[in-house]
């Protein structure tokens, strides 16, 4: 437990800031008595959940304890002990996650809550594959999560989860591609020193260095970036038909082959986006969205773009079909639903971390969408649940 986010993701730390019992108190003070040196990653977790918690005013402590029961309900009523250790270990993490500000946990629908078809979406895990970078004729290998610095001189030095390094030697006149498939991400400072995260089924287009007089790179995928600020030398972002220009700023691409638009949200700064017909400027806070040549804008809570960065889902009012398309590049998986499915215009809105386990996310989904699924070697089956409620916010 060396960062924030693994202490967010122990069910333990959890339920201690969900329900604060007695021995829960007594095991965490120990465990801080004899771990001094994780006590400021302890600090940062408990501000983190301090913002999504239930510890509320508007709660008393009959509700959180009904609460506690129907987790301890729903462990119980799971038959095998595979799906009661994927209970345990997924309740605590879909309850800190999806309590935001007022309002308790809750399954909204578009479509009558008692009115379900047996109807069902199913995933199919997909074979891994590896990160690689193409540079020339070479093909090398690179780790899941690594680094990769581009340090000049047409080099790149590799970084891995363990800190060993590799360097590697790139076309210094071609571009270089960074090749991320779904269920992989990874890292990459640009010898300019602009930082970019690549999630799940992305490339990079890349020179070894910039020697013109712009930054350009292309992208096909997601990716959040982090620019340097150079004013004699603009860096430009190409995504299919896109142009983006960064005035030193971070924000976030999206543009999947498979998805009808691209997105662009701005985090800091600010960026002008091109097509061949229309330009746009963004403000901080500020998301553009370009389908075919036109670009429409609007505010957007930018959390709910970037949280990827950390390992986290953000959604609101999201169809239960768009959830499963980012957690599927997310885990290497393909989720297919019928057309006329009651699935399809399901809505959730809350917060999903990204666990090595892609059943234990799987189970809070199954939570917060009234839905059920179940597990065939490399298939995940989603259906409906017979019965579907709804908690309305409190005190309104």
């Amino acid at each position: 437990m060396d960062t924030p986010y693994n202490f967010l993701k122990d069910p333990n730390f959890i339920e201690w800031r969900l329900f604060r019992t007695h021995e829960q108190n007594k095991f965490w003070k120990a465990f801080r008595e004899n771990n001094p040196h994780l006590e400021p990653y302890l600090k940062d977790a408990i501000e983190q959940f301090s913002s999504i918690t239930m510890q509320d005013p508007f709660l008393s402590e009959e509700i959180k304890q009904s609460m506690h029961r129907q987790i301890v309900q729903r462990i119980r009523r799971r038959k095998t002990i595979r799906r009661l250790y994927l209970y345990s270990s997924a309740a605590a993490v879909l309850i800190m996650g999806l309590f935001v500000g007022r309002f308790l946990l809750y399954e909204r629908t578009r479509t009558s809550l008692h009115t379900y078809e047996e109807q069902s979406i199913v995933g199919q895990e997909l074979p891994k594959e590896e990160i690689y970078i193409i540079s020339g004729e070479q093909k090398t290998s690179i780790a899941d999560n690594s680094d990769i610095q581009l340090t000049g001189k047409a080099k790149a030095v590799i970084i891995d989860s363990t800190e060993n390094k590799q360097e590697l030697k790139l076309d210094a006149v071609a571009m270089n591609q960074l090749i991320v498939p779904y269920g992989r991400r990874s890292n990459i400072v640009l010898s300019d020193g602009t930082r970019i995260c690549l999630n799940s089924g992305t490339r990079v287009d890349f020179p070894s260095e910039f020697k013109g007089k712009t930054r350009e790179i292309k992208v096909e995928g997601e990716v959040f970036v982090d620019v340097v600020n150079d004013a004699k030398k603009p860096f430009i972002v190409h995504a299919g038909n896109v142009a983006i220009q960064v005035f030193g700023t971070s924000f976030n691409v999206s543009a999947y082959k498979e998805d009808q638009a691209v997105t662009v949200v701005l985090v800091e700064g600010s960026v002008a986006v091109k097509t061949e017909e229309e330009q746009a400027e963004l403000q901080p806070g500020q998301k553009a969205e370009i389908l075919e040549a036109a670009i429409t804008k609007e505010d957007v809570n930018v959390s709910e773009y970037i949280s990827w960065v950390k390992g986290v889902l953000v959604f609101e009012e999201t169809p239960v079909l768009e959830i499963l398309k980012k957690v599927g590049r997310y885990y290497n998986m393909q989720f297919e639903g019928s057309a006329d499915s009651s699935l399809n215009a399901r809505t959730c809105t809350g917060k999903l971390y990204l666990s090595s386990s892609v059943d234990s996310v799987m189970v809070s989904i199954s939570a917060i969408s009234s839905t059920e699924f179940q597990r065939n070697d490399n298939h995940i089956f989603i259906s409906n649940k017979e019965t579907a409620y709804e908690l309305k916010p409190i005190n309104e």
